[in-house]
């Protein structure tokens, strides 16, 4: 038979071991800051090697050959470094509930780190990947640019970085009140906006011609519809909760499986998917919902109208 003393020492050795994992969740949230800033550097960078008419084959930009071949330009190493602050993001909430260090700060300081991470970052990526891809055709990303897809992608960023930013202090204020839906996002995670941007730019280093053109004129469509999805009220599921935590049928692990083995033979392409599938999950189960009301909406009135004119008829 266990004591209650025994008990209360047990429970408090468990809580001082909690507080002290408590700076982890801080730890994995500044880690996604810094992947934010240096993708930006990363982009920058390209830049300056284009200014400087430097091409990313004259150089190895990783010491890693299997992460050369996925990341061979310093483009697609800033949409990597997007890619491992989302990783971040998703795990440095889950981390302070199990911690049980769950804190307005910790909450306050997460969404400024998206806002570098999955604002500022995919937005800068974009301008640079769009300023290597038209400089043959002496098109500058600029709002006084002399032509209509520079001054386009330049605003495509721009409402980009600014409707992330408002997507996330609605968050935070949302959040905070009673009846605040855990199991939804209200309008498109910014992570899921940011990593499509880096989904495209990774899949683009690998695409044929014809592919990668369409990629570079559909980027600043991508962007402008990704803003304004973040600052929709168009629900989403929380991708862990709905498919990751509780118990999961073992057909769900088998498809898991079998996406884990595409990826391995094709990474880019397979990421698109997954990230371009999440990105227009929450449109269609939207769409689908309002049709579903409608017609259920009909059928009622028509059977109502119906009852009444038995009724008359009797």
């Amino acid at each position: 038979m266990v004591s209650p003393f025994s008990s209360t020492l047990a429970q408090k050795h468990k809580r001082r071991r909690l507080k002290s994992l408590a700076f982890i969740p801080t730890l994995l949230t500044l880690g996604n800051l810094i992947c934010g800033f240096a993708a930006i550097y990363f982009a920058l960078r390209a830049m300056f090697e284009l200014g400087a008419g430097i091409n990313d084959s004259e150089f190895q930009t990783l010491k890693s050959v299997l992460m050369e071949r996925i990341m061979p330009s310093t483009l697609s190493i800033g949409a990597g470094l997007v890619l491992l602050g989302m990783f971040f993001d998703c795990f440095d909430g889950m981390v302070a509930r199990v911690t049980r260090s769950t804190t307005n700060f910790g909450g306050q300081l997460d969404s400024l780190a998206d806002v570098i991470t999955c604002g500022a970052a995919p937005a800068t990526l974009m301008v640079a990947f769009m300023y290597r891809e038209l400089a043959q055709e002496a098109i500058l990303p600029s709002p006084v640019s002399e032509h209509f897809l520079g001054r386009i992608t330049w605003l495509a960023a721009a409402v980009y970085v600014a409707l992330a930013a408002v997507r996330l202090a609605r968050y935070n204020v949302e959040h905070d009140k009673a009846d605040f839906d855990h199991r939804t996002f209200r309008g498109l995670p910014s992570p899921g906006a940011a990593g499509l941007m880096a989904a495209l730019i990774l899949f683009h280093e690998q695409a044929r011609p014809l592919t990668a053109g369409v990629i570079v004129y559909c980027m600043p469509v991508a962007a402008l519809a990704s803003a304004f999805l973040m600052v929709s009220r168009i629900p989403y599921r929380r991708f862990y909760r709905a498919y990751l935590l509780g118990r999961q049928p073992f057909d769900r692990f088998l498809i898991f499986m079998a996406v884990f083995a595409v990826f391995w033979l094709y990474k880019a392409p397979t990421l698109l998917v997954l990230i371009v599938w999440y990105w227009a999950s929450g449109p269609v189960e939207w769409i689908i919902r309002l049709l579903r009301g409608r017609k259920s909406g009909g059928t009622g009135s028509a059977s109502g109208q119906s009852m009444a004119e038995r009724k008359q008829t009797a």
